[in-house]
């Protein structure tokens, strides 16, 4: 009985895995719900307001994390990437993260020889702006536009060579 109830957590684990895979592509807004970008203004690990309204004139990546969450530890060196790949050229990249304390993040970040300053990190301790995105996975990645516009969100963990995201950011950079 035990084999039967292990084999079935384990399906259930597999096929959750696959249907994740299966959705990493550029959805539109409008599949989350979303009609308008929410708000998001959050303290950063320095303790200074980051609102959205600041990097009008840039293309931002907001995307929802947590240090539990495995998919989002891989994915963090590709938002870094990301971020010194194309921050000069407008690419902003917020990984807000969900509900833990600032020295949890900050050991996550030591501990995985990651520079706090790599992407701007926002904390949402209550998950409140996580609601507000409608968002229902982890990781998700949220694409806004210049004139801060979310067009797009990408449900599970990101792949900096993956040629459909690539392609879907690079176009909205060069508007």
């Amino acid at each position: 009985m035990r084999c039967i109830k292990s084999i079935k957590v384990a399906l259930w684990f597999s096929a959750l895995l696959i249907s994740t895979h299966s959705m990493a592509q550029w959805r539109p807004l409008s599949d989350s719900g979303l009609k308008d970008t929410p708000r998001l203004e959050l303290n950063n690990l320095n303790n200074k307001t980051v609102s959205l309204e600041n990097y009008k004139d840039h293309v931002v990546l907001v995307n929802f994390w947590a240090t539990w969450c495995e998919p989002c530890r891989d994915e963090f060196g590709e938002l870094i990437h990301l971020q010194e790949k194309y921050g000069p050229k407008g690419l902003k990249v917020i990984a807000v993260n969900l509900a833990e304390s600032k020295p949890k993040v900050q050991n996550f970040l030591k501990n995985n020889l990651i520079n706090e300053n790599g992407v701007e990190i926002l904390l949402d301790n209550n998950s409140i702006y996580y609601k507000s995105w409608k968002a229902r996975w982890i990781p998700v990645t949220y694409l806004v536009n210049k004139k801060g516009k979310a067009e797009a969100f990408w449900v599970g963990e990101i792949q900096a060579d993956n040629p459909v995201f690539i392609k879907k950011l690079e176009l909205l950079m060069k508007q």
